[in-house]
């Protein structure tokens, strides 16, 4: 990994960054009492770089370069207070990013808040931090985060001491990313003849002699939360980068029907929902041209297959290669909750690895049954399967965890209904009233003699709505 000098316009090798740390009194050797309360011969105080405005850019920049990739995954990123805020803040600036900033005591005036800045509850968050040894630090600030119903699942440092910090983040759902390890810096600064042989040897025996520490007790210690699903994570990524919240619904009978809807609505979605049990046809060539458009667009596929049956028929159902049941394509498939959870335990043990499933627990039919207990149960049945599922078909927001979209069906612009019994809601309805994340629609957009400018006029509407929500967050 290099950093740009900013000001020399240079790159700087990550050698010649550890002996710069060294020489600007970031990197000590000695005798020093860490917070966890154990001695250690080395200590890392990497807030003397604020004073080295060319050091800290350099930082600032391998830090970033060591997420390349993981983007798409966060929306934002905070510093573990208060060594890493400036490096943080630096980052943001550099890559156009959100930050967020924790306190480390809430204000007992004002807002009162613990977290500061535009939060999007729903929405993921880099946590940056300095230096790792239980990862403590990084579990206060992502706990501080989750209380607001900001997700935390990666979370990048400068320096892994490798005594068992990246293990214990690993256990709270966290995967953690680092620039260097105690040992690589060893390295370095030994064959750079700033450390003898003998001092290299000590801090190694250290290390191995106090793996894998239990993270320290604090006020903010809690038990694991539900993971957020990495296509939840990207449609939210999706309903802001394009800002557009809706989905289309292609019931339409034909492959090439489909392609050409996907191609020409395909810049004012977020999500495609299929049925490809309705089509003459679906060969492979089909599926795969259907992906790349989702590449090239930009949106999620869901197969609405909606499973309802016992885990093992499921099973069968999803691995069938056949013309219409063909689904390892999809991103997302749908499920009843009626069979219980056997029926998301066969899609884990067969869907492909990142792909999900979303929940029905409501419908916009006259006279569902999808009502009252039922959607309770239903709800319940998806927030403790957030590994599998991404959130949840209704009609509007009923879960209460914030790593669940909610979508609702049954979505017209003058709203009404039909001689089938379809109930429909206004785009505002959906948004501002029902508090739903995503709206789906179907023949609204795809009878209509133009449907790419239909699909414009349904986006501006609900992702109007959608802002007025989270305008705090949103520019």
């Amino acid at each position: 990994i290099t950093a740009t000098d900013t000001c020399h316009g240079r790159r700087m090798e990550t050698r010649e960054l550890v002996c710069r740390l060294f020489e600007v009194g970031a990197v000590k050797f000695g005798r020093f009492t860490l917070k966890s309360g154990i001695e250690s011969p080395v200590y890392f105080d990497l807030r003397v770089i604020v004073s080295h405005p060319k050091l800290m850019s350099a930082v600032s920049e391998v830090l970033w370069q060591a997420v390349v990739g993981w983007e798409a995954e966060f929306q934002s990123l905070c510093g573990v207070p208060y060594t890493a805020l400036p490096m943080a803040t630096l980052m943001s600036v550099s890559h156009d990013l959100p930050m967020l900033m924790r306190r480390k005591e809430a204000k007992a005036y004002g807002t009162k808040r613990a977290i500061e800045g535009a939060v999007v509850p729903g929405s993921q968050c880099l946590v940056v931090e300095d230096v790792v040894t239980t990862g403590g630090s990084v579990l206060e600030t992502a706990h501080a985060l989750r209380q607001v119903g900001v997700g935390v699942a990666r979370a990048v440092v400068l320096l892994d001491r490798e005594q068992g910090g990246r293990e214990n983040l690993q256990k709270e759902g966290i995967s953690l990313n680092s620039v260097l390890t105690i040992s690589l810096l060893l390295s370095h600064l030994q064959h750079a003849g700033k450390i003898s042989s003998e001092t290299a040897e000590e801090v190694q025996a250290f290390i191995q002699s106090n793996k894998q520490l239990p993270p320290p007790i604090t006020a903010t210690a809690h038990p694991p939360l539900p993971p957020t699903h990495r296509l939840c994570s990207r449609l939210r990524s999706l309903i802001l980068s394009k800002r557009t919240n809706l989905a289309l619904s292609a019931d339409v009978t034909t492959a090439e029907d489909l392609l050409k809807l996907a191609d020409s609505v395909g810049p004012f979605i977020c999500l495609l929902k299929t049925h490809v049990d309705i089509l003459h046809s679906f060969p492979d060539a089909v599926a795969m041209e259907l992906k790349a458009l989702a590449s090239k667009h930009q949106f999620v596929v869901m197969e609405d297959r909606k499973f309802a049956d016992i885990g093992n028929t499921c099973r069968l159902q999803y691995q069938r290669d056949s013309a219409h049941m063909a689904l390892g394509w999809a991103d997302l498939v749908t499920c009843h909750a009626l069979p219980g959870p056997g029926v998301l335990d066969a899609l884990k043990a067969v869907a492909p690895e990142g792909s999900g499933c979303v929940l029905v627990v409501e419908m916009s039919s006259k006279g569902t049954l999808a009502t009252g207990d039922y959607t309770k149960a239903a709800v319940a049945m998806a927030e403790a399967h957030t590994d599998i599922v991404v959130g949840v078909v209704s009609r509007g927001h009923v879960a209460s965890a914030t790593n669940l979209l909610h979508m609702t069906p049954g979505v017209k612009l003058e709203g009404g209904g039909d001689s089938l019994g379809q109930q429909y809601l206004t785009p505002e309805q959906a948004v501002l009233e029902n508090r739903t994340d995503i709206i789906i629609v179907g023949r609204g957009i795809y009878q209509a003699p133009d449907p790419a400018q239909r699909a414009r006029e349904y986006r501006d509407r609900a992702f109007s709505a959608y802002q007025q929500i989270h305008s705090s967050s949103i520019s």
